[in-house]
């Protein structure tokens, strides 16, 4: 698949890669139609979302074409990113990219807190917007935000947007769960979801999703790109461990993510993901310390 061109913002220094698959409307139909399959039969997990469903984080081992042919979409579009990123790149940057993916459904009120995806090897994410609910023509909720992180003192504002200003969800009890600072929005990168549109950012960029409006059910597919010859430049927070043990033990953590990766990948083959074993798949799928 070629490699496809890039539109690109900034929020600060950081850069938000951006690319829309005009001929993406055969391959959503049958992503949403695996999705909402998949939703309908599996409780899913709960992480930074408010409300909604989040798949396990084994979409890319379903096994099915349309999700494969995603995957060779992310890639493609990955290989555009390091090109645009790293000045004359060898293969051994452009391949070898390691994905991890879920799927997310979200319905009236619901939302997804501030979170980052830094952790292991995780060097960009992705979202990809399979069907965002409402008349493209008239988006106005369910809008992926990126903070503004850049240090620059900004100017105490009165503004307050209601629909983001207290994110709020029902929990599996049917009470209130999630709440967050306020915020206003008014500095942070503002990425509208359209069908078919491919954002790339890196891992450690905080991002939320302001409350979804719409009728219909919102779907997105998040992705974790995953490299070992790269590195990202960090200070000492509670991601930092997982860092230091791939800066400082490289050899060891390189063989103990390939083995994993060659395991999971051969055991897909002959058993389905949902047979597997909890502490198996938390232990092949997570992106923990590998």
């Amino acid at each position: 698949m070629s490699e496809p061109p890039l539109g690109q913002t900034q929020i600060g220094t950081t850069p938000v890669y951006a690319h829309v698959w005009e001929d993406a409307a055969e391959l959503n139909a049958k992503l949403r139609e695996i999705v909402l399959h998949r939703a309908a039969t599996t409780p899913g997990l709960q992480k930074s979302q408010c409300g909604g469903w989040q798949s396990e984080r084994n979409l890319q081992l379903w096994g099915d074409p349309a999700i494969d042919e995603l995957l060779d979409r992310m890639r493609a579009m990955v290989k555009s990113v390091v090109r645009a990123t790293v000045q004359n790149p060898g293969d051994d940057l452009l391949e070898g990219w390691d994905i991890e993916a879920w799927a997310n459904v979200n319905q009236l009120g619901d939302t997804v807190t501030t979170h980052v995806h830094s952790g292991g090897v995780n060097m960009w994410a992705a979202v990809y917007y399979v069907d965002c609910g409402e008349d493209e023509n008239a988006i106005n909720s369910g809008f992926t935000r990126f903070l503004d992180m850049s240090g620059i003192p900004r100017p105490v504002s009165n503004k307050v947007q209601a629909a983001a200003s207290t994110l709020s969800s029902r929990g599996e009890d049917g009470k209130a769960n999630c709440t967050e600072p306020e915020r206003t929005g008014e500095y942070d990168l503002e990425s509208a979801p359209i069908p078919g549109k491919m954002i790339i950012f890196p891992a450690t960029l905080p991002h939320y999703v302001t409350p979804y409006l719409g009728n219909q059910k919102r779907i997105t597919i998040a992705l974790n790109l995953r490299h070992t010859k790269f590195v990202v430049t960090d200070f000492e927070n509670h991601f930092s461990r997982r860092r230091q043990m791939w800066r400082n033990y490289r050899g060891l953590m390189m063989a103990m993510y390939s083995v994993k990766k060659v395991v999971r990948e051969n055991l897909a083959k002959y058993v389905p993901v949902d047979k597997w074993p909890t502490r198996l798949k938390r232990s092949l799928l997570g992106g923990g310390g590998i």
